[in-house]
């Protein structure tokens, strides 16, 4: 990793919010996490508190700020998350990765990005309006591509309710839809709809790809070696037709 200016010992406090998802903690939680007393904790917490955001009385809640760039730099190891090169602290910047969700300011879509892919448009829609055919003008080759999709299931945070007491329902609901990776370096797309919302079926994904003349051929499997892993996918492998000399 390149250099960063963050401490070491708040790095270590970091990590803890990393590997659980960002969720808030009490300073003695937060302690248990680190193997640590939990004044050693409050010490570090309150010789760097920029890194933090402290919220409520008994028992204080510790929350990593969203708004300090140097956290996501330092969560995504100074890697631009679309061109995936590493880059000085410096020449990277913050980005959202899909500026529609209505809550577009969660950790899993604040990325990190460099100079050069601040532009890149990583929004895939899908829109149902009818695709208007091309004649064409019978000279054509066939055009192949393979996909990956992933279904993203994520829980309500556990400590919410038991952290803020006046943490509404309405936002404990399950999150759930369906990505795709076109295997191009790009990293996982979702869909969003002409409403600008989240399309969760597969289905959905299907229906971008039929709308750009896509057609699914078949779908493969990962070799059992990495299925049994729990790490193996469905690959989707479409075809169409391309004219001579389309661009």
């Amino acid at each position: 990793m390149l250099e960063t200016k963050i401490p070491k010992s708040i790095r270590q406090i970091i990590d803890v919010y990393i590997k659980t998802n960002f969720r808030p903690y009490t300073y003695k939680k937060l302690a248990d996490r680190l193997n640590l007393d939990p004044n050693t904790v409050v010490q570090r917490i309150n010789r760097n508190p920029d890194y933090f955001e402290i919220v409520g009385d008994k028992p204080k809640i510790i929350k990593l700020r969203k708004d300090l760039e140097e956290n996501y730099f330092y969560r995504d190891k100074n890697t631009c998350q679309i061109c995936q090169k590493k880059k000085e602290p410096n020449k990277l910047l913050i980005r959202l990765k899909d500026p529609y969700l209505k809550d577009d300011h969660n950790w899993d879509n604040v990325i990190t990005c460099c100079q050069d892919c601040k532009d890149i448009n990583i929004i895939k829609k899908l829109s149902y309006k009818k695709k208007i055919e091309k004649i064409g003008t019978g000279n054509y080759i066939w055009e192949y591509k393979e996909i990956e999709i992933r279904e993203i299931y994520k829980e309500k945070n556990p400590y919410m309710e038991l952290y803020f007491p006046d943490f509404k329902e309405s936002e404990s609901e399950y999150v759930h839809y369906y990505e795709f990776n076109e295997l191009n370096g790009q990293g996982w797309y979702h869909i969003i709809d002409d409403n600008n919302e989240i399309c969760k079926y597969l289905s959905d994904i299907l229906n971008y790809f039929g709308s750009q003349g896509w057609e699914l051929m078949t779908i493969k499997q990962d070799p059992p070696e990495i299925s049994d892993m729990g790490w193996g996918m469905d690959h989707y492998i479409f075809k169409r037709k391309k004219e001579l000399g389309e661009i």
